[in-house]
């Protein structure tokens, strides 16, 4: 569900990329809308923090600034979704319910979010990185596995 807010970020990348022109507000400058503007949270069932964007510019901001190496990431596996984020201490084991739960939001945020299941990518944020001069949201994965879950709404 968009809220108003929501759009603010959208119309932005819109207008960055030439599809469409600025609004046009005599006598005001426009100021960016905070990058956390978008981004959700949300906590497992052991207490690990989930961090994901709701557009390319919070899942940017998710991949490069929110995720360490030894954080978890998670990307619905081949379909447009949210960049989800588990912050784990190190090389911290994470039972499999939290790793489970996480992939079910990343699902739930994505373009798979009315399937039966859907496939999440989940590698260490030391295997995601974003290309010289790529789009916001767009990233390159070295090694991941995947995991099958039944899609979840959270935050």
């Amino acid at each position: 569900v968009l809220e108003p807010d929501d759009l603010l970020p959208i119309r932005e990348e819109l207008e960055e990329a030439g599809l469409i022109r600025p609004k046009q507000e005599p006598g005001r400058r426009k100021s960016p809308a905070p990058l956390t503007t978008g981004l959700r949270q949300a906590i497992s069932p052991n207490g690990f923090i989930l961090h994901w964007g709701k557009n390319n510019k919070t899942n940017d901001y998710v991949s490069r600034q929110l995720t360490g190496p030894d954080d978890l990431w998670f990307h619905a596996h081949n379909i447009p979704g949210a960049h989800l984020v588990l912050k784990r201490e190190k090389q911290q084991e994470v039972p499999e319910e939290d790793l489970l739960f996480a992939a079910a939001i990343a699902a739930g945020h994505s373009r798979g979010s009315n399937d039966s299941k859907v496939e999440v990518m989940v590698t260490e944020g030391k295997s995601v990185r974003k290309p010289k001069g790529a789009k916001p949201g767009l990233v390159v994965v070295d090694r991941y596995k995947t995991v099958v879950v039944k899609p979840k709404k959270g935050g």
